[in-house]
């Protein structure tokens, strides 16, 4: 079967509002099923809000934020200056990248196995994996999301 064009919607800017203390509205973005009839006009004008708080924090008491500092986790979408939102609660997988005391460093690293044995790995080819056998690491937390900013 050949590929299909993908076609996008023309994107609508809307005129800026003056600011304001009030949280920003974003559009209802899930879809609705199980209804008769015609949809009310009145749920264009729903204001719902986006809080990153309820978006990014599971376990509020288990939870911390981090800035990240260095190149090492370029790789994976972690910049010099980046913040972190890093849970405590979630128990660590293969995969996951993890804040991380190591030998008195703190460490921002994904967890993986390397040549068979547990590692913190870094996404820059300049630094090694860091064997976790026979060290004093001590978990901080895992690393749940990541705020990136554009404009300083």
């Amino acid at each position: 079967m050949p590929s299909q064009p993908i076609h996008f919607a023309t994107t609508v800017v809307a005129t800026a509002l003056p600011l304001t203390s009030q949280p920003l509205p974003f559009p209802l973005l899930t879809g609705r099923a199980g209804f008769s009839g015609f949809p009310s006009p009145a749920q264009d004008y729903e204001q719902r809000t986006l809080d990153l708080n309820a978006r990014l924090i599971k376990h509020p008491t288990q939870t911390f934020y981090l800035t990240a500092t260095g190149d090492s986790m370029e790789g994976w979408g972690i910049f010099d200056g980046d913040l972190l939102v890093v849970d405590r609660s979630v128990t660590p997988r293969l995969g996951h990248i993890l804040v991380a005391m190591l030998d008195e460093e703190v460490l921002i690293k994904r967890y993986a196995l390397h040549r068979g044995t547990p590692h913190l790995c870094s996404a820059h080819p300049h630094y090694p994996p860091l064997p976790l056998e026979g060290t004093d690491c001590q978990l901080w937390g895992v690393v749940r999301a990541v705020i990136h900013e554009y404009l300083p």
